[in-house]
């Protein structure tokens, strides 16, 4: 009984701390989440749409036992983000150049498409011929 009284104190601080409501925190829906598979040197799908405006996860996992790199430099360019996972990210002057992932790796961006249209990726690792789309509508 006293484990489940501390239990609920730390809960009800959190959400008098931060001032709002528990659930003013975006939910799951409010996310749009996509996730691109990198197996035997392809990118499954390779077509992915996205929405304008809409807050977006997009994962890119590498089932593969070699490194990879998704470059899509138009997609990003001057646009805020977050890149998590275990990749090797580059930025240059105009954001996030390309990001390199290693074997059984997950490269996570989390962003706002603020451009619509299609946009190509690809992988850069010589010989990988690897090329997908994503389309912002």
């Amino acid at each position: 009984m006293c484990l489940a009284l501390v239990l609920a104190t730390p809960t009800r601080s959190l959400s008098g701390i931060a001032g709002q409501a528990p659930n003013a925190l975006p939910t799951e829906a409010e996310v749009e989440s996509v996730t691109v598979e990198i197996g035997s040197r392809m990118f499954t799908p390779n077509h992915v749409l996205l929405h304008h405006d809409q807050k977006t996860v997009l994962r890119f996992r590498n089932h593969d036992t070699e490194l990879h790199t998704v470059v899509a430099k138009d997609l990003f360019l001057s646009v805020d983000l977050n890149v998590g996972g275990n990749g090797a990210p580059e930025f240059g002057p105009d954001g996030l150049k390309r990001v390199i992932i290693p074997p059984e790796g997950l490269l996570e961006i989390r962003f706002t498409p603020a451009r619509t249209g299609s946009f190509s990726y690809l992988c850069d690792m010589p010989g990988h011929d690897m090329k997908g789309v994503i389309v912002v509508e």
